[in-house]
C-alpha cells in the first residue's frame, strides 16, 4: 500500500509540472544566450583638428560649425583685437539644458571666438585686470563664478605651457568663460559664451589648443 501511494504521488507531481504554462516541455535542451543585451548609446561626433592663423591649432567636435575670419574691432573686454575664428555648437537641446543650474543665458547655442591682440603686451597681469574692468563696464555688472590664474595653455613634453588667466562669469543675460593667454608678449583671447550645457566639450577644446608663435616673434617664453 505504501508503494502504491508513492507511485500515485509521483504521478500527481509530474502531471502538475506538465500543466504549468510557464514551464513548457521540450524534448531538447534550451540554449542559454551569452550575448550582452543591446544598450542604446548616443553616437559621439568625430573630433576635427584645424590649424588657424597666428599659429593656433585646436580640436573641436565635428558637429560644431567653424567660421574663419580676419576682422579687427573693439571687443567687450576693452581691447581692439583681430578675430581669427569662431565656432558654434549645435542647438542646445532640452536634455542638455535641464542639468544646468540657474543659467539665465537663453542663447540657443554655445560659441567660441578666438582673438589675437596685435599690440605687444609687457604687463600681462595689468592687461587682465583692465579687461575685467572693461567687461564690468560693458555689461553693467559681472559675477565671477570661477577663476584660474595657474592655467597653462599649449603645454608640451618639454614646455609647461603659456601663462593664462581663466575667468568664468555671469552677466544679467549671459554666461561666459574667457581665457587670456600670453604668448611671448602677444595675448590670445578664447571667449566661450553660454558654455555650461557644453561644458565637457568646452574643456576638451581649450585643452587641445596648441600655439606655435611666428618665428619672427620674441623667443623668450612667458611663464
Amino acid at each position: 500500500m505504501v508503494l502504491v501511494f508513492c507511485v500515485i504521488c509521483v504521478g500527481c507531481t509530474s502531471s502538475n509540472s506538465s500543466a504549468n504554462p510557464s514551464q513548457p516541455v521540450s524534448s531538447s535542451p534550451v540554449p542559454i544566450s551569452t550575448a550582452t543585451p543591446a544598450v542604446a548609446t548616443s553616437i559621439q561626433p568625430a573630433i576635427v583638428t584645424t590649424t588657424l592663423s597666428h599659429g593656433v591649432t585646436i580640436s573641436y567636435p565635428g558637429d560644431w560649425q567653424k567660421e574663419i575670419t580676419s576682422e579687427t574691432s573693439m571687443r567687450d573686454y576693452g581691447r581692439v583685437t583681430t578675430n581669427i575664428a569662431n565656432f558654434f555648437s549645435p542647438d542646445i537641446s532640452r536634455e542638455r539644458t535641464l542639468p544646468v543650474y540657474q543659467n539665465l543665458d537663453i542663447s540657443k547655442y554655445t560659441t567660441l571666438s578666438i582673438d589675437v591682440d596685435p599690440n605687444p603686451v609687457t604687463d600681462f597681469e595689468n592687461y587682465f585686470n583692465q579687461a575685467t574692468l572693461a567687461l564690468q563696464n560693458t555689461y553693467g555688472r559681472i559675477v565671477i563664478t570661477k577663476h584660474n590664474y595657474q592655467l597653462k595653455i599649449s603645454p608640451t613634453d618639454s614646455f609647461e605651457g603659456y601663462r593664462s588667466y581663466q575667468m568664468d562669469f555671469d552677466t544679467d543675460k549671459m554666461r561666459a568663460t574667457y581665457i587670456f593667454t600670453n604668448v611671448d608678449g602677444t595675448v590670445y583671447i578664447f571667449a566661450f559664451k553660454n558654455p555650461s550645457p557644453y561644458s565637457a566639450e568646452v574643456m576638451d577644446m581649450y585643452k587641445s589648443i596648441s600655439i606655435v608663435p611666428p618665428v619672427s616673434g620674441p623667443v623668450q617664453k612667458s611663464r
